[in-house]
């Protein structure tokens, strides 16, 4: 029993199959041949190495087919319950077709393959129609020359001196007659292959017979189709666009000329004119770009540079005043409002970036210089002669109303920099000023920079205000400057502020009145410093550039003198 159960399990050598007989009981194994060159070869087609002739090897019947390959396959399945009979082998192995035999599937045609042939195929279809058309024309040039049969044979057959009989007319007959259909048959069907051969681009035998034109001149676009890829086919244009009569035909220059502006002129026109060098043509567009832009800067020089239209001539009197051209001045003036990068600036005025950068850096101190002057102290008795109405009841004696306005700045290097410029108030790193303005909306004062982190009352104890500020007049201010009432009582001034807020206890009815009161007062220093915001290089976070901060105190001098020449703040 041992020995039979030994022999029962069976198992497939084909590489990647994995039937046995404890797993597919149902299928039939076939033993292979002990032969030594038999099994060589079973092992050459399954591709597998060789195995001993001595051991006992089995192939399922998957990699057969076992009705085609067996001779007693029906009668197997007759008997099969009884397990005795066997299936013979019919074919050799040969003839066996293993399924674990994996093959790599055909590489995919290549595009450039691809490519080659449909451009062989386009080739050989254009090469084709030549030889057609040569081939309609000999036969039409030959017959000229040759005589044609039906008149050959009449002239056989009717000569006096003809001593053939009637038949051998007969075959001479049927012999040109013959020789004039083969004729025939070969010019027709050299027509007959005339016919349009099947091009792969239809757009190739499109031939329209109209009037040649310069469609590089022409102002009328062509209306082209692909034939090839619509689905709809061209219609036939009712209206011509070309028309024979010169004297309806569309004269190039007269478009042009009723297009275009009169200071231009096409290229076109002046083709025997010298060509313009690189160089020249450089030249040509910094000369136009500038002059269009001190155009726009003479008609908008409120939105460009920040002064009015009506204090304009300003610039002729800095030109005039200060050994700067006008041109370097605008630029100035035009960097400080704008706050554009030299790039920009250098495109917009026909410089490179490096001249435009000397000229912001020389003209911002000596335009400083003179518009300081714009900055003064009015008198007392202006002050009061233009004091709003407001003012005139409770604060006829108020001079100067004072705020302080804070620059962001590029983060410095140095940390003792970083320290002193950190504003709290900001949370960033930025310049401080003081600023003043009258009643009426007059800037009187703007104090150098400070850091962020130095406080309002410090800035005015430092500064000159103080110097500048007359006895026996008010200061209005905010809360942050609640400990300068004793700096102004040395000078015999008072302070007018809002009442302090306490958290513990609340504000009173007359607090809060006198807090309203104040506050609407002292907006208009607020919409000074709005007007100074105005330009872009004093924006709250402009960020100015580290480099720049030297020149910053000379920048808010300039644009106050431009704020003090605008229209008046508050109007009567």
């Amino acid at each position: 029993m041992e020995e039979v159960k030994k022999l029962s399990y069976k198992y497939c050598i084909v590489p990647k199959c994995t039937n046995t007989t404890r797993k597919t009981p149902d299928k039939v194994f076939f033993r292979i041949s002990s032969d030594a060159k038999i099994r060589k070869q079973w092992c050459k087609v399954m591709r597998r190495d060789n195995i001993s002739p001595k051991s006992c090897l089995y192939c399922c019947e998957d990699h057969f087919n076992v009705k085609e390959d067996t001779e007693n396959y029906i009668e197997y399945n007759l008997m099969k319950e009884q397990g005795e009979n066997v299936l013979y082998e019919e074919r050799s192995f040969a003839t066996y077709i293993f399924v674990s035999k994996r093959r790599m599937p055909l590489p995919k045609e290549r595009m450039a393959v691809v490519k080659m042939q449909r451009l062989t195929l386009v080739n050989e279809a254009l090469s084709s129609e030549i030889a057609i058309k040569s081939s309609v024309s000999e036969p039409s040039q030959r017959s000229d020359h040759e005589v044609s049969p039906s008149t050959s044979h009449t002239n056989v057959c009717d000569q006096p001196g003809c001593s053939t009989s009637r038949i051998g007319c007969d075959d001479l007959q049927v012999e040109l007659s013959t020789s004039h259909i083969e004729k025939t048959l070969h010019c027709d069907k050299a027509v007959q292959v005339n016919i349009k051969p099947n091009y792969r681009s239809k757009g190739v035998n499109v031939n329209i017979p109209t009037k040649k034109q310069n469609v590089a001149l022409s102002p009328f676009p062509f209306v082209t189709q692909n034939i090839g890829t619509s689905p709809v086919k061209l219609s036939v244009l009712k209206r011509k666009l070309f028309t024979e009569n010169t004297a309806d035909t569309i004269s190039i220059s007269s478009y042009f000329s009723s297009t275009s502006s009169t200071d231009y002129e096409p290229s076109y026109q002046s083709e025997s004119s010298e060509v313009l060098s690189d160089s020249e043509k450089e030249k040509q567009f910094k000369y136009e770009m500038c002059s269009i832009m001190l155009t726009a800067i003479e008609k908008e020089p409120k939105m460009l540079l920040g002064l009015p239209k009506q204090s304009y001539h300003l610039i002729k009197l800095l030109s005039d005043n200060i050994p700067l051209p006008s041109k370097h001045i605008l630029i100035t003036l035009k960097k400080i409002k704008l706050n554009e990068s030299f790039s920009i600036l250098a495109l917009q005025f026909g410089c490179s970036q490096s001249t435009i950068c000397r000229i912001f850096s020389r003209s911002i101190s000596l335009i400083a210089a003179k518009l300081k002057d714009l900055i003064v102290w009015p008198a007392s008795s202006d002050i009061y002669n233009n004091l709003p109405i407001s003012f005139r009841r409770r604060y006829g004696n108020v001079v100067s109303i004072i705020d302080c306005l804070e620059i962001q700045i590029e983060k410095p290097s140095n940390a003792v920099h970083q320290s002193l410029t950190w504003s709290q108030y900001k949370k960033c790193n930025t310049l401080k000023y003081l600023i003043s303005c009258t009643p009426d909306g007059l800037i009187n004062f703007i104090s150098d920079g400070y850091g962020g982190r130095a406080t309002d009352v410090m800035i005015v104890q430092d500064s000159s205000y103080l110097q500048a500020l007359p006895p026996n007049k008010a200061v209005m201010a905010d809360r942050g400057f609640k400990d300068l009432s004793c700096l102004l009582e040395a000078k015999r001034c008072t302070l007018i502020r809002p009442p302090s807020v306490s958290k513990s206890t609340p504000s009173t009815k007359n607090e809060v009145k006198l807090s309203k009161r104040i506050a609407a007062l002292r907006i208009h220093v607020e919409r000074v410093i709005n007007r100074l915001r105005e330009f872009h290089m004093l924006l709250p976070h402009a960020c100015v550039d580290y480099n720049l901060i030297p020149i910053i105190d000379d920048v808010i001098i300039v644009a106050c003198g431009l704020v003090n020449m605008q229209d008046v703040l508050i109007k009567k």
